[in-house]
């Protein structure tokens, strides 16, 4: 174990890592995740180690590639490497770069121990998740452990258990041989038993006790399924060291990190920028395409709910929603393959924004639709911006190998009605420009 509460990146790592060579190809790797139940797989490369993941799969795989492919014939994704000794705390900054979702974590001899995840990392520096990792013998105050000889008179124990946690621990010749608790006495009270008699007749025996090498979470599991109010800690040699309440326990714990607040304020305050740079960062993806870099469905059902919150709060003139699509883009796809579609989708956002104003907002609606909302644009205008588009669109040849058309429907938002009702009509209107034989613009009915 790590000399700080906070655990290492070795004490964290997944083990006995899945990797092969980088000659495999794609079909072995496939065998070795589904195998192996993974969705990731490690393989050699000559900078050291580089990781194919089940989205790289799925790329490869929609681009056409050929599965007997060699995975160091693919652009690698490089594992980053830290030390098993470093510290969590440390490690975040390393999950910056969306491909580094995995850390490689080096032994003292240099060689992969293991891999850590950005969950990983994050789950380890919660209090609760803490107990997990840190044992009793690391937080328990070693001390003399008070006992008294089976042959002490019942009555004299009487006084020395008051509290629902307090116990008494029974030795005789040196060795632990019961315990005495509130609960036992209720039952010698009960029962009328002779108080004179000594404290070994009555005693429970024998005593449940757990090893100092457990973890704190381990120690509070053994008392709730024991329903035990205290847990006697002994060492290898079944020795007792100590003894320890289930609240102690959990305060030690919180009491722990409450003192590595202070201790650590400075690499804490790092770590919540951190946390707030990635949590934004992955708020901003969350609602973007990644393709074409514009918004996504998300994004663009988010800005149209917050344009009709707008349109009532602050009787603002009504806006528009355009929906577009590239047509015949299955045919594009056959004919070129996916990665000139792609190039089709990307080139047409391209050529969308140079129309659209500041606050207008474009995002992929999904496959190859695109929505626009226009803020402030009745239907007219948002029909005359949509022709505009529609032949921007065909003149400017996108890519140049291919002439690409578009339908579009336009539709103006009506007072009172949901996004879904909006989303219906303008969606009804695409659907009649394509019906009309593609490569025209239909407005919403009235």
């Amino acid at each position: 174990m790590s000399n700080t509460f906070f655990p290492t990146a070795g004490e964290i790592a997944h083990l006995g890592v899945v990797q092969t060579s980088g000659s495999s190809t794609i079909e072995d790797a496939i065998v070795m995740m589904e195998s192996n139940n993974l969705s990731d797989i490690i393989y050699e490369v000559e900078q050291g180690h580089a990781i194919f993941t089940v989205e790289d799969l799925i790329k490869y795989r929609r681009h056409g590639h050929s599965m007997s492919a060699q995975l160091k014939s693919l652009k690698p994704h490089l594992l980053v490497y830290v030390r098993e000794d470093e510290n969590v705390l440390h490690l975040l900054p390393f999950f910056n770069s969306k491909d580094n979702r995995y850390l490689g974590v080096k032994n003292a001899a240099g060689e992969l121990h293991g891999i850590v995840s950005y969950t990983d990392v994050l789950a380890s520096v919660d209090p609760a998740v803490m107990m997990e990792h840190k044992t009793l013998a690391e937080v328990l105050e070693k001390g003399r452990v008070e006992t008294i000889s089976g042959s002490a008179l019942t009555e004299t124990v009487l006084d020395q258990l008051i509290y629902p946690e307090d116990a008494v621990l029974i030795a005789e010749q040196g060795q632990l041989a019961g315990i005495v608790t509130t609960k036992d006495i209720i039952r010698m009270i009960r029962d009328h038993v002779d108080m004179s008699q000594p404290i070994r007749c009555h005693m429970t025996t024998p005593v449940w006790t757990i090893n100092c090498n457990e973890t704190i979470k381990a120690a509070i599991e053994h008392l709730k399924v024991r329903k035990f109010k205290r847990a006697i800690v002994v060492d290898n040699e079944n020795k007792v060291i100590g003894v320890i309440t289930q609240q102690e326990l959990i305060s030690i714990t919180y009491g722990r990190w409450a003192e590595l607040m202070k201790l650590h304020a400075h690499e804490l305050g790092e770590l919540v920028q951190v946390l707030e740079t990635n949590n934004n960062k992955l708020r901003q993806e969350s609602l973007t395409d990644a393709l074409t870099g514009v918004g996504n469905r998300r994004m663009i059902n988010q800005a149209i709910e917050a344009e009709i919150g707008r349109y009532y709060r602050q009787e603002r003139s009504a806006f528009s929603l355009l929906l577009l699509d590239i047509d015949h883009f299955k045919k594009i796809n056959d004919t070129h393959g996916h990665p000139f579609g792609d190039e089709v989708l990307k080139s047409l956002c391209l050529t969308v924004k140079k129309r659209l104003r500041a606050t207008d907002t474009l995002a992929r609606w999904g496959g190859e639709e695109f929505a626009v909302l226009l803020p402030a644009a009745s239907l007219s205008a948002a029909t005359n911006l949509a022709n505009h588009i529609r032949e921007d669109i065909e003149n400017n040849k996108i890519p140049a190998e291919s002439s690409v058309t578009v339908s579009i429907g336009t539709a103006e938002y009506r007072r009172g009605e949901s996004l879904e009702i909006l989303l219906q009509r303008v969606d009804k209107a695409l659907y009649q420009a394509k019906q009309n034989g593609r490569n025209t613009v239909i407005p919403a009915d009235d």
